[in-house]
């Protein structure tokens, strides 16, 4: 039995969450009124984290990105006479 570490689960996920959708897209059009946001929202979300990861959005683990490698941040040094 090859091993394919997990890739049958994600691809049985994907593919049941895809018939629990269009389950609920059928509900929808044919007059269920409660199942509309729940054909609505997915996609919503959907489209706002592909609009965040085009605009170069992510994390970043709350870092600020520095200063270039040999640049000092900070006040400069100053020595006693």
């Amino acid at each position: 039995m090859p091993d394919d570490s997990g890739g049958v689960w994600i691809k049985t996920a994907i593919v049941l969450a895809l018939v629990v959708y269009a389950s609920m897209v059928l509900t929808a059009v044919a007059g269920f009124r409660p199942a509309i946001p729940l054909v609505v929202l997915p996609p919503a979300i959907l489209g706002l984290i592909a609009g965040n990861s085009l605009l170069g959005g992510g994390r970043h683990s709350g870092k600020s990105p520095g200063t270039p490698p040999g640049r000092r941040s900070g006040p400069p040094d100053r020595r006693l006479p």
